[in-house]
């Protein structure tokens, strides 16, 4: 079994960011997608390759998070500049798809830049990568064009339900035991809880207890006890 455990929100903020370094370090995380487009982006990339060379590093595309690499009016609020946040308000806002071929590209060509290689593959924040039909297209349209696995279409099944309440580490434990004959992916978010994290997300303490169970000395015990393959994309 190979067992990608991917961290999402990589440079969100740098407690955040240092959160998810410590769960690759400590704990049974070896994969995470970053934010190419928050200004913390470029100093979580020389942390990640100087001091964390085995973690693999994808690229988080977002539409709801921040400030658009690109001129993309339909995606954003014409007051603040940035994109619309929450899951749904974009999508409300007619928006066009080529702006957001654009943009995601945008957010791609930057990590490449600033890493000097491609990413491990790519997600999104929010999930919007297939919250329509069109996202869908262009996202693949974008893994075919850079050769990359998408989350949900990969070579790992994506596994649900480690998140809010059930991120525990009973839920891990069962999780992994009832996917023990796949390759899977499960989607986490740890971090350590910042000022800045708390006051731009409603998601902030919970991620500390993500870190927990990551690190949790049982759930590591499981891992190596079950031969499960750590990875990354």
């Amino acid at each position: 079994m190979k067992l990608v455990i991917n961290g999402d929100d990589l440079g969100y903020t740098m407690g955040n960011t240092n959160g998810i370094f410590q769960a690759y370090e400590e704990g049974i995380l070896r994969s995470t997608t970053a934010l190419t487009n928050s200004k913390y982006f470029e100093q979580a990339m020389k942390t990640a390759q100087e001091e964390h060379p085995g973690l693999g590093v994808g690229v988080h595309m977002t539409l709801t998070l921040g400030r658009p690499l690109t001129d993309c009016p339909s995606l954003t609020n014409p007051e603040t500049g940035e994109f619309y946040p929450g899951r749904k308000t974009v999508w409300e806002k007619d928006p066009d798809y080529d702006e957001i071929y654009n943009e995601w590209k945008a957010q791609i060509e930057r990590y490449i830049a600033v890493a000097g290689h491609l990413p491990t593959h790519l997600d999104s924040h929010h999930s919007v990568h297939d919250a329509t039909p069109q996202a869908k297209e262009v996202a693949f349209r974008l893994a075919e064009e850079y050769g990359l696995q998408l989350r949900r279409y990969g070579s790992f099944e994506f596994v649900s339900g480690f998140y809010g309440p059930l991120a525990t580490k009973e839920t891990m434990i069962r999780l992994l035991e009832e996917n023990k004959d796949k390759d899977i992916e499960i989607m986490c978010h740890p971090g350590w809880c910042d000022l800045e994290l708390y006051r731009m997300s409603s998601y902030a303490a919970d991620r500390v207890k993500e870190l927990d169970v990551l690190c949790d000395p049982d759930v590591i015990r499981y891992v190596k006890e079950n031969n499960i393959e750590l990875c990354h994309y």
